[in-house]
């Protein structure tokens, strides 16, 4: 009779398959590599077949592996889901909440709600920042409980069936200048700015396509001299008089640097703030109430 699979070590299969290398698996979880190695090399007793193809330039899963991670990514869903209805009927809110947000909904909603779940001694938030398509991707791989995501007009992000969301915000876009140094008084035109020089998010942002493709669709390509995913440093230079920008409002920081800002009137462009977490586990508590705090903040 062929030993029963160890749940454990199908987890660290699925981080080898995730990270790349047994190094990199290792560092997730905490352990050696030289510890990962002995587990899985019990993980291919217990399967009777090799699972990995190692090599001087590193492992690749066999094909066995492969149908083997497959597997495991179904257990450790119930797992998952197992963990949510035992958590649902003790209603404890204590556990570990990993949230991956956008940098201008961490500075203006995700601060403020991690200040009120600190009141819940037992419950443990961590935050990372990071561009939509790598918190989804972190999300998916279980890297994250939630993902708090913006979606831009023109730009849209896509978000697997077995991920549920949770508006949170729709705000505008705004046109920031130093002060004074916008045209005219009142609502901008997209297109009044086609001469201006330019202080953006860079390509990879989904605001800097947002605003790259809208001023294309007005005729224009943007003359970007500063380009920067650091909105405290955007803001800054911005109020130098380097260039101006269209932003959400939430990510113009009133206290880093004076500038004006108006309205952008045509095209009018916005975005949407999202949390997103997996089905499996969105019954959880610790995760309903994190969701419920970060509603609270963007209301």
């Amino acid at each position: 009779m062929n030993p029963a699979l160890d749940v454990g070590r199908l987890r660290l299969l699925r981080e080898v398959e995730l990270r790349g290398s047994i190094a990199a698996a290792a560092r997730e979880v905490g352990l050696t590599p030289s510890a990962v190695s002995q587990q899985l090399a019990i993980l291919e007793r217990e399967a009777g077949t090799p699972l990995l193809d190692r090599s001087p330039r590193g492992v690749l899963l066999t094909g066995a592996g492969r149908a083997l991670v497959a597997r495991a990514r179904s257990i450790l869903q119930l797992l998952e889901e197992a963990r949510a209805d035992l958590d649902r009927l003790t209603g404890e809110l204590s556990g570990h909440v990993r949230i991956g947000t956008v940098a201008s909904a961490a500075a203006a909603l995700v601060s403020e709600a991690a200040t009120r779940l600190a009141e819940h001694a037992a419950l443990e938030l961590t935050v990372t920042v990071a561009e939509p398509a790598r918190s989804i991707d972190q999300l998916l791989d279980g890297d994250l409980d939630i993902a708090v995501v913006d979606v831009y007009d023109g730009v849209p992000v896509p978000v697997p069936d077995y991920l549920v969301s949770v508006d949170l915000a729709t705000e505008p876009l705004v046109v920031v200048g130093a002060v004074d140094a916008l045209p005219g008084r009142g609502p901008l035109k997209l297109s009044a700015l086609s001469e201006a020089y330019w202080v953006m998010p860079p390509l990879d942002a989904a605001c800097g396509q947002a605003v790259r493709f809208a001023c294309r669709a007005e005729g224009f390509e943007p003359q970007v001299r500063w380009e920067t995913d650091d909105m405290l440093l955007l803001v800054r230079a911005v109020a130098a008089g380097h260039g101006i920008a269209v932003l959400p409002r939430l990510a113009v920081a009133d206290n880093v640097a004076d500038t004006e800002i108006r309205p952008l009137a045509e095209p009018s462009m916005s975005r949407r703030l999202l949390a997103l977490t997996r089905s499996s586990s969105q019954d959880r508590p610790i995760i309903q109430a994190t969701l419920d705090e970060l509603v609270k903040a963007a209301g």
